[in-house]
């Protein structure tokens, strides 16, 4: 770069500092140097390191015509020139392709079929016995009228039933680290105070800089979940370049007194070492369980190396039972597809806050939420694993996992097949098919993202994708031949098309209904793909595949009882398409497991699950004990009473739990069900997060995703 040595330098120097750009000596390092990264920049070396883009020095960064970008900025700028769809324009290509296919669906009533609603309630009755039937509580006008009264999780049915047992012991303490970025960036002042928190900090200064906001949010944080976890303790560490630990192992009240960030905020934003520092910080404590919660405002400089640390330490390493929650300290998703991408891979939260205080305060609020249901909902039936042999769960493919590549698929690490595609429709009674002929397509090797029971991996066929966008493909995590069969990804496919059909369905009568402007709701259209000729004895011949849908997940629901945060946008809405599929489809179904990206006036959906009694829909399919959590989970909203919905009743659902007894049909899945080795390894812990903030929102994200989860955008 041209650089001259400084003046001053008159012969070899023995012992010393040098320059690592330039080769100037000194003896001793003059105060107007600087040191990075083990090495010494004397002062005109290090202001030219300084980025032309963001204002941070990094010395290993490069020129770009003429001008100094720092890594971080550098990337961005290389992946703006790939030419990348907006999340918008992918989304709205979702939005199109739901509406073509639901046009080839037959038009339906937009009132609610009140005999298949009656069929539903009547279901539950026909389970209860007789003497159930004479403690029948609150009448359904009394149920609406009492603020739709439901018992309350974790108890399977509005108290502990009959043999439930807990498996943790939930006033164990934990320890939850806070790991804040503390670059540069963080003293930027663009943090909108609200009153409130005008009058706690008594000024009346409109805004606070980053670093200001993140340690009023955490201090609010700790206060808050002591609420609920008194019990639980707290450490925080900060980092940039290095990472330095500020808080060690105390309770929320000591936390909130000593805690301080002061005046750190400097250089640039390197994960790898605040999840060093965590881990030693967790090390020194093995005997508490912990949460790791990482705040940061913008994409790190290390992404790669830190997903390589986090995958030995947290994934495969010493700490892989430990959820690490994320909080993306900005407004736009793009800029957090890393921190997306740790959150996930250990089963824990995204939210995006925004630049707002009140935002940030939520997004912490979030997490808490999650580690408090984590701990509080861990029940399972005891007498029905006693009267059931043990059996050896299937083996997890052993995959690394890489950074989001979508839209990249060169000569290395892909691999090309030739696959036929089928995609599924339902018209209320019958399922049908329409099959494509074989044709190339193109996947990553490795995946990027894992939900619950299947690995994500970008995947391209244009055939499909013929207008740029990006597509997803979706295998099992397990190596057990049944779950990589064709049964089993097809009842993964038909599950998203009896969504989309009862979507349709819930769409029309809630507009019907006289609700003003409601979210539509819209699933991502599943298609199955089934590879031809020759593959690699580990690669599964048959896998789901979809549109890539970004932004911030948001977690509305699972197939297991858990239900997010009242505060997510349009929850009313997905949270009555729940119930509303229970009645409109005479008790049969219950399309559960909500979870996707919401926009103004939509919510793009992804990998639902049907409940069933007869669980012919897979794996999640967890059958009458799915059924029943989801529903005595349930709180009917304005959306439910607007279309005619009847209250869920607490009394008839314990009579539920009491008699949990169903008919079931020999179908192909239940077949498979009976041949293969796995039972209730498959009921999914998810973890409520709703925050989910992810932008785009989806992720919103928070809350938390196990079954297939998020796809992340590298941008």
């Amino acid at each position: 770069r041209g650089r001259s040595i400084m003046a001053g330098s008159t012969g070899p120097v023995k012992r010393g500092v040098t320059c690592s750009s330039c080769g100037l000596q000194r003896v001793r390092m003059p105060t107007s140097w600087s040191m990075y990264d083990c090495g010494f920049y004397c002062q005109p070396c290090w202001e030219a390191f300084e980025c032309s883009i963001c204002g941070h020095k990094d010395p290993k960064g490069n020129d770009f015509k003429g001008n100094w970008n720092c890594r971080a900025c550098r990337h961005k700028r290389l992946v703006k020139e790939k030419n990348v769809p907006s999340h918008d324009t992918l989304q709205r290509l979702i939005i199109e392709e739901s509406a073509e296919l639901e046009g080839s669906t037959p038009a339906q009533p937009n009132a609610l079929d009140r005999g298949k609603s009656d069929e539903a309630v009547k279901l539950l009755s026909k389970l209860a016995t007789a003497e159930d039937e004479k403690d029948a509580e609150a009448s359904d006008e009394e149920t609406w009228a009492d603020a739709d009264v439901v018992g309350e999780l974790p108890a399977l049915l509005g108290k502990a039933a009959t043999g439930a047992t807990q498996k943790a012991d939930i006033s164990r303490p934990r320890h939850i680290v806070l790991v804040l970025d503390a670059s540069g960036s963080m003293r930027q002042q663009d943090v909108e105070a609200d009153a409130e928190t005008r009058r706690e900090l008594g000024n009346q200064c409109a805004s606070l800089t980053r670093l200001e906001a993140a340690e009023l949010c955490a201090v609010k944080f700790a206060r808050e979940h002591a609420k609920a976890r008194p019990q639980d303790f707290f450490s925080a560490v900060a980092f940039h370049e290095t990472a330095a630990t500020i808080s060690k192992k105390q309770l929320a009240n000591e936390f909130a007194e000593s805690f301080g960030l002061g005046d750190r905020a400097a250089n640039g934003t390197f994960y790898l070492q605040g999840l060093k520092e965590a881990s030693t910080l967790l090390d020194e404590f093995p005997d508490l369980p912990g949460e790791l919660v990482l705040l940061s405002d913008g994409r790190p400089a290390d992404t790669k190396a830190a997903l390589n640390f986090f995958q030995e330490t947290f994934l495969h390493g010493r700490h892989c039972k430990l959820h690490v929650h994320g909080i993306g300290f900005g407004t736009t998703v793009e800029s957090f597809a890393p921190l997306q991408q740790l959150a996930c891979l250990s089963g824990g939260t995204f939210a995006l806050s925004g630049s707002t205080v009140r935002g940030l305060c939520q997004a912490f609020s979030s997490v808490s939420s999650t580690i408090t249901s984590a701990q509080s909902s861990n029940w399972i039936m005891a007498d029905a694993e006693e009267k059931q042999p043990q059996k050896q769960k299937p083996q997890l493919r052993v995959v690394d996992f890489e950074l989001p590549e979508q839209g990249i698929f060169g000569k290395k690490h892909v691999i090309r097949l030739q696959a036929a595609r089928t995609h599924f429709s339902f018209d209320g009674t019958t399922f049908r098919h329409k099959e494509y002929d074989a044709r190339p397509v193109v996947r990553r090797q490795l995946p990027y993202m894992r939900g619950g029971m299947r690995l994500v991996y970008s995947f391209q066929d244009e055939s499909v994708s013929k207008d740029g966008s990006w597509m997803v493909a979706k295998s099992s995590r397990y190596l057990d031949a049944t779950l990589n069969s064709r049964i089993a990804v097809e009842a993964h496919a038909k599950s998203s098309a009896l969504a989309s059909y009862f979507a349709s369905l819930f769409n029309a009568k809630l507009l019907a209904s006289g609700a003003t402007k409601p979210a539509t709701l819209l699933f991502v259209p599943c298609y199955l793909y089934e590879a031809k000729g020759d593959l690699p004895q580990t690669e599964p011949r048959c896998f789901a595949a979809e549109r890539y849908l970004p932004g911030v997940f948001l977690k509305y629901n699972s197939n297991n009882g858990y239900v997010a945060d009242a505060q997510l946008p349009h929850n009313d809405v997905v949270q009555a398409f729940l119930h509303f599929t229970f009645e409109e489809s005479g008790g049969c179904f219950i399309v559960a497991d909500l979870q996707g990206v919401a926009r103004q006036s939509e919510v793009l959906l992804t990998d639902p699950q049907v409940l069933s009694l007869t669980r012919e829909y897979g794996p999640g399919d967890l059958g009458t004990a799915g059924y029943l959590r989801c529903l005595h989970a349930h709180r009917c909203s304005s959306a439910c009473k607007r279309l005619g919905l009847h209250p869920i009743n607490a009394s008839k659902l314990r009579q539920v739990g009491r008699s949990q007894t169903a008919g079931s049909t020999n179908n192909s899945w239940q077949h498979v069900l009976s041949d293969s080795s796995f039972s209730d390894w498959d009921r999914v812990s998810e973890r409520a997060a709703a925050e989910y903030v992810l932008g785009e929102g989806h992720p919103p994200t928070t809350t938390m995703s196990a079954s297939s989860w998020v796809h992340i955008l590298d941008s």
